[in-house]
């Protein structure tokens, strides 16, 4: 009886924590969430080692009936306070749904939760005007999130703009939409445009705009050339091009730095992979191989102007509570693996060249992901109303963070369309 009141105890007072830093302390409530799991993580794996311990002083002492009832009684403890502790925890990470918030940086900042072709997804919506023209940003992937570095880097533009991320089906927020066996590149564009037509009824505005991130600028292509009555103007930034090819470059590129480097264990790896395509049941950590070691090539190039950014600063932003930063590691993981290797046919060159919207393309020139080549070929092919590639010298894979004082001013060059 003991440890039950100790427990109903600890329970009150969870949840009395919980709501007082609801209505006094919104604002670090994801943080105290966070600090709840890992105690009970903590706890946890401390409990299960106490129980191993136990089963071995249990196995020692053998047949001495008063230690070994002692023994019993720890372990009986011990395995009420792990049932404890894992169902806190569960609750903790549900609960902490409530806490998940867009900073307020102007007039309006908010999560929304939209319905879009009979699914439950999620946008942030920041502005510090709501008259003001819409931009729709398309994040990386698939499988990726910007909600929190969109907040960060483009928060200039909420002066001018209003701002909407789109959390994707299978990631973060929106992960649990769709089953992830569903997800093809044909559903992203068609949950894009139903969320376009939301939000031009919501805002009451004729056309958006859009800006489109690696896989995003893929998407962006594709709804520019399907939906020119909805959108003023399309911004390509890290521009997919050519799938496979942009595969086979990172492969080689990374394989040839990892000789020059004497990398040998980099270069088993890469050559017992093999040339892409790559196809299997999950390909994340295979085509991760190699893209990693670009990426952190990238972030060795003194010539590119790096930002104090990086994954965990997602994992841990305010608009995410536990199970949406669980589920932002399964899209990176699951989304990912199942919707890239749908790309490998994909070549913009031969599929989407001519539009009825202005097309402006904004690369990095140390992009190692997005061959700045292949880039160049395909703008040449662009016939549109009026097009631009822009080179920011000091940028790889992600101008928009790179250098995004310089990216946000050509964001207002460009986009003047509504006027």
């Amino acid at each position: 009886m003991g440890n039950l009141r100790k427990i109903l105890t600890i329970c009150l007072l969870w949840l009395a924590m919980n709501f007082i830093v609801y209505f006094t302390f919104l604002e670090i409530g994801y943080v105290i969430s966070w600090l709840f799991v890992v105690i009970y993580i903590i706890a946890i794996s401390l409990l299960v080692l106490g129980l191993v311990f136990s089963g071995l002083i249990w196995f020692v002492i053998g047949n001495n009936h008063s230690k070994t009832y002692r023994v019993k009684k720890a372990i009986r403890a011990m395995f009420l306070w792990i049932i404890f502790c894992i169902i806190a925890l569960s609750l903790q990470a549900k609960f902490s749904r409530i806490f998940a918030y867009s900073p307020n940086n102007g007039e309006l900042a908010e999560i929304v939760e939209v319905e879009v072709n009979n699914t439950t997804q999620y946008m942030t919506v920041r502005t510090k005007d709501t008259n003001n023209p819409v931009i729709l940003f398309l994040a990386g992937g698939p499988g990726g999130t910007q909600l929190s570095s969109t907040r960060n880097f483009l928060s200039d533009l909420e002066d001018d703009f209003t701002i909407i991320n789109w959390e994707q089906p299978g990631v973060g927020k929106s992960y649990d939409a769709r089953s992830i066996e569903t997800l093809t590149p044909e559903v992203f564009v068609e949950d894009a445009h139903a969320l376009t037509l939301l939000i031009k009824e919501r805002f009451a505005k004729e056309k958006i705009y859009l800006i489109g991130e690696s896989w995003g600028s893929y998407l962006g292509v594709l709804l520019s050339e399907a939906y020119p009555e909805d959108y003023y103007a399309f911004i390509g930034t890290g521009q997919m091009v050519d799938f496979e090819e942009t595969e086979k470059y990172c492969y080689n590129l990374a394989l040839d730095l990892a000789i020059a480097r004497g990398d040998m264990d980099t270069v088993k790896a890469l050559t017992n992979l093999g040339e892409p395509p790559i196809y299997g049941e999950n390909v994340t950590m295979e085509i991760a191989s190699y893209l990693q070691y670009l990426h952190f090539e990238m972030n060795r190039n003194p010539e590119i102007n790096h930002q104090d950014w990086d994954t965990l600063d997602t994992l841990f932003s305010p608009e995410y509570s536990v199970l949406d930063s669980l589920n932002f590691i399964k899209g990176l993981y699951f989304t990912f693996s199942h919707v890239f290797q749908q790309l490998y046919t994909v070549d913009l060159r031969e599929t989407h060249t001519r539009f009825d919207v202005p097309i402006y393309i904004l690369h990095g020139s140390h992009d190692l992901k997005s061959p700045v080549y292949l880039v160049e070929e395909y703008y040449e092919l662009i016939d549109a109303p009026e097009k631009e590639l822009i080179m920011f010298e000091a940028s790889g894979h992600n101008p928009w963070i790179n250098e995004f004082e310089l990216f946000n001013e050509e964001v207002r060059r460009l986009f003047v369309q509504h006027n």
